[in-house]
């Protein structure tokens, strides 16, 4: 069963959607910055629900259907994003739950888990760094060029389907020796568990579906000269700590009003951080058509997540998480290079390191979804 709802949450309103039974163990999806819950792919979520999950993902605030702010001047602060995933789960009368976040939303799984740990009961951390709450990061590299295809080859699939082959795994030597030095995974008998019968069933009056309308919105006017520093994207968020070296160039001013211009851009920023496995074009337009006509404004979430900030450094801290985690990585992400995975792996108690060979800062693409469920089920068993 799938509803989709607006709930009040955290002083705000906020829309959120569920996938299979409320009795079986609950699973929180984390979009990365900016994102609304489009990002994670339905049918992705329904092989989660599949495997006897309650699937819970949401809109962030200044995103979808949830509350919008006044660009440029959020009345929050990247703690309140945290408080905004808690939220969620006490509305829903979820005690603790298995945490997966992308990018910034595997920043937010981190500090609910340092912060939170009884609610806490598995991370999932993908595309993401140990850098939660470090210096602002730049803006996002979109006018660099894209990933080399040939750096990765695939084969096909009688389907049609893209798949990592033999090839792209030799090619990914390096990254894929670093998950042997990853440590141990944490025993079976050491994970932490909610019994059914202390979870509330989802409110029969907060189930029922809501017709797709504007989100609400404290402010919807932008001002008119306020120039457009937005950064990033959901599947391809602009939360990082940059790299030595690399050069950033200034991202010319967007009217992300129009649906033509704006969808056009967030196609090129997914395919400039992405792989040979990254979605082909209609795909990518149709969820790009679809995060726009259920967004207020783009340019808020965009500009009023990065000033909103993350909150304050907890690097020194995840030595003390207890929650079993793996870390998922593409191969190819260049937003966080390979440094920033294995930092977390390392760091984290017990944290096994996945690579996924062939895909950038991306949200994990059809092709390597086997590996990915498998892995998000295991460590949530």
């Amino acid at each position: 069963m799938v509803t989709e709802t607006i709930l009040p949450v955290n002083g705000i309103q906020l829309c959120v959607e569920t996938f299979g039974e409320a009795t079986d163990d609950p699973l929180l999806l984390l979009a990365g910055d900016a994102s609304s819950m489009d990002w994670w792919d339905d049918e992705f979520c329904r092989r989660l629900a599949a495997g006897g999950r309650f699937v819970v993902r949401y809109d962030h605030r200044d995103t979808g259907r949830s509350t919008c702010f006044p660009i440029g001047s959020p009345a929050y602060t990247g703690l309140d994003l945290r408080d905004d995933a808690l939220g969620v789960l006490d509305v829903l009368g979820l005690p603790a739950a298995h945490l997966v976040g992308f990018s910034l939303g595997g920043g937010i799984a981190q500090r609910m888990a340092v912060d939170h740990p009884e609610r806490v009961l598995s991370l999932t951390l993908i595309s993401t760094s140990a850098g939660s709450g470090d210096a602002d990061p730049p803006p996002p590299l979109i006018d660099r060029p894209a990933p080399v295809r040939q750096q990765v080859k695939a084969t096909t699939s009688s389907s049609g389907e893209a798949r990592p082959s033999d090839t792209a795994r030799g090619e990914a030597e390096r990254p894929r020796a670093a998950s042997r030095e990853a440590p141990a995974s944490v025993p079976r008998d050491a994970r932490a568990s909610v019994p059914r019968d202390a979870r509330a069933s989802l409110p029969r009056d907060a189930s029922a579906s809501v017709p797709r309308e504007a989100p609400t919105s404290v402010a919807r006017e932008a001002p008119a000269s306020a120039p457009d520093r937005a950064t990033g994207s959901a599947g391809v968020d602009a939360w990082s700590t940059g790299s030595p070296g690399v050069a950033v160039r200034t991202v010319p001013e967007l009217d992300w009003s129009d649906r033509r211009t704006a969808v056009a851009r967030l196609i090129t920023e997914i395919r400039a951080q992405g792989g040979p496995f990254t979605a082909a074009e209609p795909h990518l337009r149709r969820l790009a058509e679809r995060i726009f006509d259920r967004t207020a404004d783009l340019a808020t979430g965009r500009r009023n997540h990065r000033t909103a900030g993350y909150g304050p450094p907890i690097r020194e801290r995840l030595g003390s998480i207890t929650a079993p985690t793996v870390v998922l990585h593409g191969t190819l992400d260049q937003r966080f290079p390979a440094e920033h995975p294995k930092e977390l792996a390392a760091t984290i108690p017990g944290a096994r390191l996945v690579w996924l060979d062939g895909v950038g800062h991306e949200l994990p693409p059809r092709a390597v979804w086997d590996t990915v469920l498998g892995e998000i089920l295991r460590t949530h068993a």
